[in-house]
């Protein structure tokens, strides 16, 4: 037989009273439409975490777009600049070349003149008026000589030298037995360049190896 519990022993009687469900529903403080479907929930988040992963997708695209046009344009960049420097050299270039053989023109018209001084100076004079108006030839000769030296005119050196076709124009052959073929013995009309620019080359005479009695 059970002992009676401390209740029963004071003379308070235990009654036990089944709540009705609406009566559990109003003491709740929330009801059955605010609680979360965990499931939603879920759905919701990977749709915004799929959103998300779209849209920094896009954002990869537009970036590899925008770092292959920033690599064109550099590109495009350098290519401009060095066909800026290029332009700027050659422009400079061509400057140099007007300015170095500008007279270039006036030279060639000028060696004809060098050559009848030259045929002048080589006439004979008897007589003190005839030698004092070759010395005013001479003179104004040398001045010629001197001006066209000042802007770059040089005679080329021709006599006792080999011959170069790059320099020389042989007019005449002359065998010799005493020196080598090919070095210039005579000079007939003098040779001149501009800036190391041949304007006429030297009319020389040169050597050729002499004949035998079997040619």
């Amino acid at each position: 037989m059970s002992k009676p519990d401390g209740s029963e022993q004071l003379g308070v009687r235990r009654i036990e009273i089944d709540a009705p469900e609406e009566a559990v529903a109003a003491e709740c403080p929330f009801a059955p439409a605010d609680y979360v479907d965990v499931q939603a929930a879920a759905e919701a988040v990977e749709q915004e975490e799929q959103a998300t992963e779209e849209e920094m997708a896009k954002l990869q695209d537009l970036l590899t777009d925008l770092e292959h046009k920033c690599a064109f344009a550099e590109d495009q960049h350098l290519r401009v600049v060095a066909e800026l420097q290029n332009y700027k050299r050659r422009v400079q270039q061509e400057k140099e070349q007007l300015t170095k053989y500008a007279l270039e023109g006036v030279v060639v018209e000028l060696i004809p003149v060098l050559d009848n001084f030259e045929r002048a100076m080589e006439v004979k004079v008897d007589s003190p008026g005839a030698e004092c108006l070759m010395a005013g030839v001479r003179m104004i000769y040398e001045q010629l000589q001197s001006a066209l030296a000042g802007h770059g005119v040089q005679r080329i050196e021709a006599l006792g030298q080999d011959f170069d076709p790059h320099l020389h124009d042989a007019v005449e052959r002359e065998p010799s037995s005493a020196l080598p073929p090919n070095v210039v013995v005579a000079e007939l009309a003098k040779g001149y360049q501009l800036s190391g620019r041949v304007l006429r080359p030297a009319k020389v005479r040169v050597t050729v190896a002499p004949a035998t009695e079997a040619d």
